[in-house]
C-alpha cells in the first residue's frame, strides 16, 4: 500500500509533463446549443481496470490513446474499463455552467478527473449504477454531470460498465437538458401505459376465461417491461432502496424469466402437446434452462453472463420463430396471427442483441428499436388472444350445440326404447301375478331384472346427458338423514345377504335429524357407491357412515362407504372417475356396467358444492368418501311419503288415453289389478270428447302426451279451457310418457296437467300417484 502512495506522489510531483505531451484540440462551447460528444474525445483501454489517472496520462501510455471516429463510442463500447480525454472551452460562450448528460443508465462506475496545470487530475465527481442514487449530483435516471467551464478545461473520464454499451454523451448549457430529454420520457412512459394497459386487460381475460395463455402472456410482457424499465434507469430511480447501488445482474434474472414465459405461452397458445409431443418436450427443455439461467444470474461472472444471455437470447427467440412457422404449417388457425406478431418482436430485439453487441450499428439507441418491436407485438397480438377468444367462443357454442343434439338425440332413443319397455315389464308384472310354477316365476324374475338393468343403463346415459348439456339441475328440500340411511341400507341388504355380505350403517350423534339436500341426487350417488362397493366385494363387509366434520368454520356432511373388496391399482385412480371407465378387474366379470355411475356421481356432487374422492388398496379395498356442504333442515309433512306405499282409498274410474295397444294392455291390466275402472281411447280428440260429453265425470285422466292427430299437451289445454268455461270440476291429470326430461315435465305442467308418470309404469308408481288423488 505504501509503495501504491508513494507511486503516486511521485507522479503527481511531474504531473506537470504527465499529459502535456498528449496532443488534442479542445471543444468550442458557443452559444447556447447543445451538442454530442462523441468524436472529438481521446480514448483509452484499461483491460485490466487497475490504473490510475496519473498512470493514463503518463508518456508510457501516450501512444495507446487514440481518436473515436464515426460514432464509436455511441454504436460499438466494448465491456470494461475505458478512459476519456477531453477539453472544453467555453471563452466564447456566454454559459459557463455545462451539463455532460450519460445516457446510458447500466453503467457501474463513473469518475470525472478535471486537470489542474499545478496539481494533476483531481476528482471531481463520482456515480456510476454500482453507487447509491444519492450520489449524483442531479435527481435524473441518465448520469448528469455539471461542469464549471470558463477558459480551456481538461477533464479525464473513467468509466466501467457491466457489459458492451452504446455510450451516449451530450453537452448541455446550464439547465436545459430537463426540457431536451422531456419528450424521450414522454414516449417511455407511454410505452409502459400500453404495457400495464395490455397487463391489466389479459389478466382480466384470464380471470374471465381461465384460459391459461392469458396469464403466461401476462408474465411474459410484465417482465419485458420490466427489462425496459430496468435498462432506462426508472426501476433504480423510484423503486431501489435507498443508500445502496444498483444491482444490474437483476436484469439477468428478469431476462431469464422473460425467456421462460414466453416458452409458456407458446406452448399453450399454439397448444404444442396436440401438434408434437417431442417439440413439445424439446421447448419445455429450453424453458427449464432459461430458469436455470435465470437463477444463476448472481454465481456467474457479469461478463460470462451477457455473453451466455445474449447467445441464448438470439437462438430462443428464433426458436420460437420457427415453432410458431410449424404451428401454422400445421393448420393451426392461431399461428399466423402469433408469427406475424412474433416476427416483429424478433426482429427488433435481434437487432438490439447485435447492437448491443457491437455488431451492427443503428440510427438510434437499441432499447428505442426494442421498444418499438414490443409495441408492435403486443398490439398485433392484441389481435390474436381476441381472434382466439372469438374461436373459443365458436368452439364453446358448438360443443353447446353438440351437447343440446346429443341430449334430444338420446331423449328421443330413450323414449323408443322406454316404450316397448314398458310393455316388457308391465306384462311381465302382470304376469308374475297369475298362477306360475317356481320355473316360470324365475324366468319372470330374470326378465324383470334384465329390464331393469336396461332401465338403470337408460336413465344413467340421460343424466350424463344432462350434465354435460349444463340442465341438470337441484331440488333442494329438508330430508330426514337417518331414515334415509336406513332406507339404503335395506334396499341393499338383500344384495349383500346373497353373497354373503355385511351390510352395515352408523350415522354419528353428531349429525342433525334433517338437512337440507336434493334427496334424488343423493339417493341417486349413494345407490351408484353402495352398489359397486357389493359388487366388487365377494368376502367381508360393507360399511356405511355418516358423519359431520368442520371445514374454515363452516359444517360439513361426510358419507363414507368402505368395502372389503377387490381394492382398484393406483394407475386406475387418476381414471376411475371419467366417462365409461372401469376398474380392469371389472372386465373379468360378468356384472359389470356402463362405467357411467361414478362419473355420474362425481358430477353430482360437484352441483351439490361438495367433493367425491377414494381411497384403495389392491386386495384390501376400497373407501369412498363424499362431503357435502350440510344446511340443517326441519321436519316437514310430506304427503308423497305418507302415501307412497298406499293404495287409493276408494275405487276410481279413470280415462286412459293411449296410443299404443301394447301399452292400453299394460295400463288397463295394472289398473284392473288396482280395482279401478277404465275407460280408454286412443288419442286425443277422443280424450276431449270423452271430457266434454261424459254424463259422469271421471275421477282422473292418465294423459299419454305423444298421440296422432292431437297430442296431450294440446287435449290437456283443450279440456282445461272447456271447464273453465262450462265451469266444471278440474279432473286431475296425468302425463304418460316415455320421456324422462326435466323439461318435458316442465312442459306438461305448463299445459295443464298435475302430475307425471315416466314409462315403464309400475303398480308402485301408479299406486303412489293414485294415492294422491283417492
Amino acid at each position: 500500500m505504501r509503495i501504491w502512495q508513494l507511486r503516486l506522489l511521485f507522479l503527481s510531483l511531474f504531473s506537470t509533463s504527465i499529459y502535456a505531451a498528449i496532443d488534442f484540440e479542445s471543444i468550442a462551447l458557443e452559444s447556447d446549443q447543445s451538442m454530442e460528444l462523441g468524436d472529438q474525445v481521446l480514448v483509452l483501454t484499461d483491460d485490466s481496470g487497475q490504473l490510475s489517472p496519473f498512470e493514463v496520462l503518463s508518456d508510457a501510455f501516450d501512444s495507446q490513446w487514440e481518436e473515436t471516429t464515426n460514432g464509436q463510442l455511441k454504436h460499438n463500447y466494448r465491456f470494461g474499463v475505458i478512459w476519456i480525454l477531453f477539453r472544453l472551452d467555453a471563452s466564447r460562450s456566454i454559459h459557463k455552467e455545462w451539463d455532460l448528460v450519460i445516457a446510458n443508465p447500466s453503467l457501474k462506475y463513473i469518475d470525472l478527473y478535471q486537470l489542474f496545470d499545478n496539481s494533476g487530475p483531481r476528482l471531481v465527481q463520482r456515480t456510476g449504477a454500482m453507487r447509491p442514487f444519492d450520489s449524483r449530483a442531479k435527481d435524473h435516471r441518465y448520469f448528469v454531470l455539471p461542469l464549471e467551464v470558463y477558459g480551456p478545461t481538461t477533464f479525464l473520464m473513467r468509466i466501467d460498465a457491466t457489459s458492451n454499451s452504446n455510450l451516449v454523451m451530450e453537452l448541455h448549457p446550464g439547465e436545459t437538458f430537463w426540457s431536451n430529454i422531456q419528450l424521450e420520457d414522454f414516449a417511455n412512459w407511454l410505452f409502459y401505459g400500453v404495457i400495464l394497459a395490455m397487463v391489466t386487460y389479459n389478466l382480466f381475460l384470464f380471470m374471465t376465461v381461465r384460459d391459461s395463455s392469458y396469464l403466461w402472456y401476462v408474465l411474459f410482457i410484465g417482465c419485458f417491461g420490466a427489462i425496459q424499465f430496468s435498462l432506462d434507469g426508472y426501476l433504480f430511480q423510484y423503486f431501489w432502496w435507498e443508500g445502496q447501488g444498483y444491482d444490474t445482474r437483476i436484469n439477468y434474472l428478469l431476462s431469464g424469466l422473460t425467456l421462460a414465459f414466453i416458452g409458456c405461452f407458446i406452448v399453450k397458445f399454439l397448444d404444442l402437446p396436440r401438434l408434437s409431443r417431442r417439440l413439445t418436450i424439446f421447448v419445455a427443455l429450453a424453458i427449464g434452462f432459461q430458469l436455470v439461467l435465470a437463477m444463476s444470474a448472481w454465481h456467474l461472472e457479469r461478463s460470462l453472463m451477457g455473453l451466455l444471455l445474449t447467445i441464448n437470447s438470439a437462438l430462443y427467440l428464433t426458436m420460437a420463430l420457427l415453432v410458431g412457422l410449424y404451428a401454422w404449417h400445421q393448420g393451426v388457425m392461431a399461428a399466423k396471427f402469433f408469427v406475424l406478431a412474433w416476427t416483429v418482436f424478433y426482429l427488433g430485439n435481434i437487432l438490439f442483441l447485435l447492437s448491443s453487441s457491437g455488431l451492427i450499428q443503428l440510427p438510434w439507441p437499441p432499447t428505442v428499436v426494442s421498444k418499438i418491436g414490443a409495441f408492435l407485438e403486443t398490439m398485433l397480438l392484441s389481435f390474436a388472444l381476441a381472434h382466439r377468444i372469438r374461436l373459443l367462443r365458436e368452439s364453446s357454442e358448438r360443443e353447446r350445440m353438440r351437447a343440446e343434439a346429443q341430449s334430444y338425440f338420446l331423449a328421443q332413443i330413450s323414449h323408443e326404447i322406454r316404450t316397448p319397455l314398458n310393455g316388457v315389464l308391465g306384462m311381465t308384472e302382470i304376469l308374475a301375478r297369475t298362477r306360475l310354477d317356481d320355473e316360470q316365476l324365475s324366468y319372470v324374475h330374470t326378465i324383470q331384472g334384465s329390464g331393469a338393468s336396461l332401465m338403470a343403463l337408460i336413465n344413467d346415459i340421460l343424466d350424463y346427458s344432462k350434465i354435460e348439456a349444463g340442465k341438470m339441475s337441484l331440488n333442494v328440500e329438508s330430508i330426514n338423514i337417518r331414515l334415509l340411511i336406513d332406507q339404503q341400507t335395506q334396499l341393499f341388504y338383500a344384495q349383500a345377504e346373497r353373497k354373503g355380505l355385511m351390510l352395515t350403517s352408523e350415522v354419528a350423534a353428531s349429525v342433525p335429524d334433517y338437512v337440507r339436500i336434493d334427496v334424488q341426487r343423493l339417493r341417486q350417488v349413494l345407490s351408484n357407491l353402495i352398489s359397486n362397493a357389493i359388487k366388487f366385494t365377494d368376502a367381508g363387509s360393507v360399511d356405511i357412515t355418516v358423519s359431520c366434520e368442520r371445514r374454515q368454520g363452516n359444517p360439513w356432511l361426510q358419507c363414507r362407504v368402505v368395502d372389503t373388496g377387490i381394492g382398484i391399482a393406483a394407475a386406475e385412480m387418476d381414471s376411475l372417475f371419467n366417462a365409461y371407465s372401469q376398474v380392469h378387474a371389472a372386465h373379468e366379470r360378468a356384472d359389470y356396467g356402463t362405467g357411467l355411475g361414478l362419473a355420474i356421481s362425481r358430477q353430482l356432487v360437484h352441483l351439490m358444492g361438495g367433493e367425491l374422492n377414494v381411497s384403495s388398496q389392491v386386495g384390501q379395498g376400497t373407501e369412498f368418501q363424499l362431503r357435502v356442504p350440510l344446511q340443517l333442515g326441519h321436519a316437514q309433512k310430506n304427503t308423497v311419503e305418507e302415501h307412497a306405499s298406499l293404495p287409493a282409498s276408494r275405487q276410481l274410474t279413470i280415462l286412459v288415453a293411449e296410443d299404443n295397444v301394447v301399452n292400453q294392455r299394460v295400463i288397463r291390466g295394472l289398473l284392473e289389478k288396482l280395482g279401478h275402472n277404465i275407460i280408454l281411447v286412443t288419442n286425443g280428440d277422443e280424450i276431449v270428447e270423452a271430457r266434454q260429453q261424459a254424463e259422469r265425470p271421471a275421477d282422473l285422466i292418465l294423459m299419454d302426451c305423444e298421440m296422432p292427430e292431437l297430442d296431450g299437451y294440446q287435449a290437456t289445454r283443450l279440456i282445461r279451457d272447456y271447464e273453465q268455461r262450462q265451469q266444471q270440476i278440474r279432473l286431475p291429470i296425468v302425463a304418460l310418457t316415455a320421456h324422462a326430461l326435466e323439461e318435458v315435465r316442465q312442459r306438461c305442467l305448463d299445459a295443464g296437467m298435475d302430475d307425471f308418470l315416466t314409462k315403464p309404469v309400475s303398480t308402485r308408481q301408479l299406486e303412489k300417484v293414485l294415492s294422491r288423488y283417492g
